[in-house]
């Protein structure tokens, strides 16, 4: 005997979103790439078949997830994501879906020492002196908070870059928006800027000498401070971001 089951009625997805999920299909699968040039609105709309403001409102949402933007007023061009902007998208899903500092800890001890280990067999020399800089600008602001706190998040942005690894890039994306300015409160409340400087100077000298497993031991410790950090000043760690960020932002 069939089973009786009531079914519901498909739904029909908005003829905007169908031509911006169809441009999106053709993007990704390569048969257009990165600074290809599409078709007007004008002729665009006539291929789909599409009225000009519903192929207007379908580009909107390509130019949101940064895949599309324009040469021009007319002339629309496929771009490559930014990971600034990717990294945004996410987390905003983060805040809104209550992820803690926990969580993003947890993630940030997986791909922060992988990060340190890429670098050593990738870093090129530019890469070396940026982060040589980086170390220099840190020794010079140990007692500003502020500045140190950038030194702090740009040394880990410079390690990450000096991976090319770009799916890394993208995963560690939001950690910048959500986990490093959490960093702040840490240094307000426990000012261990000698810390993080011997940390990153660990980590520069296992890059630069070629030491992976050094660079991501070195990159393990400076995490595990900053946990301390977080519990030692009493600082939310277990509490959603939303609640952690807006005390990280207290003077």
């Amino acid at each position: 005997m069939p089973v009786n089951h009531n079914f519901s009625k498909l739904a029909r997805q908005p003829a905007y979103r169908a031509v911006s999920e169809k441009i999106r299909q053709v993007i990704l699968s390569g048969e257009l790439q990165a600074g290809d040039m599409l078709p007007t609105e004008l002729e665009l709309a006539e291929q789909f078949g599409v009225t000009r403001s519903t192929l207007r409102e379908a580009i909107r949402l390509l130019e949101e997830s940064g895949i599309i933007g324009r040469a021009d007023r007319k002339r629309l061009v496929v771009t490559l994501p930014q990971t600034a902007a990717v990294g945004r998208s996410v987390s905003s899903a983060m805040l809104m879906h209550r992820v803690t500092f926990k969580e993003l800890w947890q993630v940030a001890m997986g791909l922060e020492p992988l990060a340190g280990k890429l670098a050593c067999a990738s870093a090129t020399d530019e890469d070396k002196q940026r982060l040589a800089d980086n170390l220099q600008r840190t020794e010079t602001v140990l007692e500003d908070h502020a500045r140190l706190l950038e030194a702090e998040i740009d040394f880990h942005n410079l390690v990450a870059s000096a991976t090319h690894n770009y799916a890394l890039l993208q995963a560690r994306a939001p950690l910048n928006d959500l986990f490093y300015p959490a960093w702040g409160a840490v240094i307000r409340a426990l000012s261990p800027g000698q810390r993080i400087l011997v940390a990153h100077r660990r980590v520069y000298e296992a890059i630069c000498n070629n030491k992976p497993r050094e660079a991501e031991r070195w990159m393990e410790k400076h995490m595990i401070d900053f946990r301390r950090g977080i519990e030692m000043g009493n600082l939310g760690f277990d509490q959603p971001v939303t609640s952690a960020a807006n005390t990280s932002g207290q003077n």
